[in-house]
Formats: structure tokens, sequence, C-alpha cells
């Protein structure tokens, strides 16, 4: 668990933002990372392994090492905050064939995180209905998180409509906004009363835009609060737009 000198260096820094949802408290992580220390848990969304490696199939040019810098980046945040759980929301893996495109190197790595917490959970994504079970951890298609003061949270891949309090993956939010002369963006979290849109943590994720009708559809402008990650801290959007 999160020590809480460290806690405090990393919200003077800003490299970490308190955020309130569900009436409890929780930490987002410039490193697209959600923190609760209510129950330790570390949640991650939208991994993407091996994306550059399935890109590579069409002749994009981008490298293939993705998923060694996913990796690394999970490595910090574990070494960070020594969770008891962590909750992988959903695609995870880019597409069915990605982990037999791995480096031994890398599941080799990938089953040490997995066994260095007393709980790993993966949830089903679009891109990712079946996790290989040589991994470890639990698979589930949602995962119910439960307050102290009794709420109900459902964490999934994709939202349900009026389904109650939810955290979400699969749309890889992003934002930007002006200070002075220059124009910052950056992946995003998006919050409203009831649900919460985690930003990607894999490479070459790429991102929906907060403007777009999708995503104020689901979290409209009047009733969301969005934060900016970028440069290695979190900026706190003024509310409502």
């Amino acid at each position: 668990m999160l020590s809480t000198p460290q806690l405090q260096q990393l919200t003077e820094t800003r490299q970490v933002f308190p955020v309130r949802f569900g009436g409890s408290l929780w930490l987002l992580d410039s490193r697209a990372a959600l923190y609760w220390p209510e129950q330790d848990c570390l949640l991650l969304a939208d991994l993407h392994f091996e994306k550059g490696s399935y890109l590579s199939q069409y002749a994009s040019p981008v490298p293939r090492y993705d998923s060694r810098a996913t990796l690394k980046s999970i490595a910090t945040l574990l070494a960070c905050y020594k969770p008891e759980r962590v909750l992988c929301l959903g695609d995870s893996f880019h597409d069915i064939h990605a982990f037999d495109r791995f480096l031994a190197d890398d599941v080799a790595q990938l089953k040490a995180l997995v066994l260095s917490v007393k709980e790993w959970i993966w949830l089903e994504g679009n891109h990712d209905p079946q996790v290989p079970e040589a991994l470890g951890g639990l698979r589930a298609e949602s995962y119910p998180l439960r307050t102290q003061q009794g709420s109900l949270i459902h964490c999934r891949h994709i939202p349900q409509h009026n389904n109650g309090l939810q955290i979400v993956g699969h749309f890889h939010p992003k934002a930007g906004f002006a200070s002075g002369k220059r124009r910052f963006s950056g992946k995003s979290l998006v919050t409203t009363d009831t649900l919460m849109l985690m930003p990607a943590l894999g490479q070459y994720t790429g991102g929906l835009n907060i403007e777009d009708e999708v995503l104020t559809a689901l979290a409209p402008k009047p009733q969301r609060q969005c934060y900016v990650l970028c440069e290695q801290r979190v900026i706190a959007l003024p509310a409502g737009s």
C-alpha cells in the first residue's frame, strides 16, 4: 500500500490527483492508472499488448516493442503502490492471437507481475474475450467493488445503460487545454456522478476526444468532470468543460 509520505510527494507534484466517485476517494495517476486506497486496489485499462506486432503485419512502420514499454509502466506502478489487488478493465491484449506473438522474456515478466500481487483480475474486452490461462489471475466479464458506505460499483469494459455506478475502459478518452500561448493534450479520465471513463494505459492506443458525441452522450458536459494527463501531471479541467 502507498505510504502517506509517498502520497504527499505525489500529490504535491500533481503526479497524482484526488478524485471523488461513489462516495470514495480515488487517486488518478498521471501514468494512466487509478488507485483506490480504500481497498488497496490498482485499476488499469486498455493495455492492448502486442498492438505493435499486429500493426506490423499490415506494413505499419511502428516499433514492435510496445508490450515491453507497457510492462515497464505496470512494473513502475506496482512498485509505487504495492497494491493488494490489480483490476484490468478489458482489452489487455490487442487481439486473440496477441499472446502468441509475445516474446518469451515479456511473457515471463508479465507472469511475474501477476504473481507479485495477492489478487489479479482480468476483465473481458471486445479485443480479448479470452485472456490466456497461462498468465494466472482471475477472469470475469465484470467485477463488483463495494465501498465502505455500501455503494456497489460495477467495473467492466463497456458501460451498460442505467446500471448504477460504473467504472469502464474501452473509449480511450483524450482531451486538451490551453495555457497562455501553449496548448497541451493528453489522455483523460472523465467522471460523472455515476460513470468513470478510464484512460488507456497501453502504447499506440490513440483516443477519442472528450468532445466527440459518443462521449458527450455518455457524460454530458454539464454533468462531467475531465482530467488531462500530460507532462507527468494531472490537470483538472473546469467542471462542465
